[in-house]
């Protein structure tokens, strides 16, 4: 697509997309810089048992991949991994039946403002040679969803249920429909927040650190379209460049 540019192992986004099925990753160690631009899902049916991504990383086994700056809208799933080592970092990821689905370890969870799906982020079983890999999960904002977070409790006794870490030694997430209080007033909640029988962020936020995504998707974060403001851009090069030229001429036949 077009609206996406590389630079080097970066892919930037430079406007909003909307797509059936969403972006399928098979390179590790890239960026996907979204820029503040929205990645939604077009609406279509599905046979049963499928599902859509926003962002699909499960084809390459070391992933090392960062995902940020991203607005995902509407896919069944908006973020799915199913790799090692990857960084899901100040996105927005709405209107979902899944967020953010982490089925490999480690992985990091940071700063994003989850909201409005049927479950905000869900922590797939592990493989049991995982039992010291743990996902790291801070600073992200989870709010209304149906169930915020889903720690999937298996049986299989080829898998563990993993216990994840929710803060970054100091401070976690923010739980909209966090009930505890906060007497000594630091922002973190005086009682864990409970995520699943044997998972808990234990530094609960009493508000927001991270945000949605409102930026303007114009060229260069203005209101400006972004195919006129490359043009505009463009052309005011090539007048710049003229006048110069001419500038010269004139210098020199004197």
């Amino acid at each position: 697509t077009n609206k996406i540019h590389r630079s080097g192992n970066t892919y930037i986004f430079n406007g909003d997309i909307t797509e059936s099925y969403g972006i399928i990753v098979e390179k590790s160690n890239i960026v996907i810089d979204g820029k503040g631009h929205t990645l939604k899902s077009t609406p279509r049916l599905l046979p049963i048992g499928s599902w859509d991504f926003g962002i699909e990383l499960s084809n390459v086994t070391d992933g090392n991949a960062v995902i940020k700056n991203l607005k995902i809208v509407d896919f069944n799933i908006g973020v799915y991994i199913w790799t090692t080592n990857n960084t899901v970092t100040g996105n927005t990821i709405t209107g979902g039946n899944v967020g953010i689905f982490l089925a490999e370890s480690p992985n990091t969870v940071v700063g994003n403002y989850i909201e409005d799906n049927t479950e905000g982020v869900f922590l797939g079983p592990l493989p049991d040679t995982h039992k010291t890999v743990y996902n790291i999960l801070y600073h992200n904002s989870f709010v209304n969803n149906t169930l915020q977070a889903y720690d999937c409790e298996c049986t299989d006794p080829h898998t563990i249920q993993h216990q994840n870490i929710w803060d970054n030694g100091t401070s976690g997430n923010y739980w909209s429909d966090y009930s505890g209080i906060d007497v000594d007033g630091d922002g973190i909640g005086d009682t864990p927040y409970s995520v699943s029988s044997d998972d808990a962020d234990t530094c609960p936020l009493m508000a927001p650190i991270a945000f949605p995504i409102t930026r303007n998707n114009g060229f260069l974060g203005t209101n400006i379209p972004f195919e006129l403001g490359l043009a505009l851009t463009v052309a005011g090069i090539v007048s710049v460049s003229a006048a110069v030229y001419v500038v010269l001429k004139r210098k020199k036949a004197s």
